[in-house]
């Protein structure tokens, strides 16, 4: 298992993810999703992720999902 920097996106807006991040969405202490951020809208609230196996799903906000981003 390699060890790799995690920074918390706010929960308010999720503005500092950019296309083309990986990313995981976690909620109630759980990893639900990873992928990679494949298009957001311009305020943030919505993103869309795409997994490993090509399956691309939308997230907002509202969804209660914490979002956190991963960088080597």
């Amino acid at each position: 298992m390699t060890s790799q920097n995690k920074s918390v996106i706010s929960t308010r807006g999720w503005d500092d993810v950019q296309v083309g991040d990986s990313v995981q969405l976690s909620r109630n202490g759980r990893i639900e999703y990873t992928g990679q951020v494949d298009d957001r809208t311009a305020d943030g609230d919505v993103v869309w992720i795409k997994s490993s196996l090509g399956r691309r799903r939308l997230f907002h906000v509202a969804d209660g999902y914490q979002l956190t981003g991963c960088t080597s």
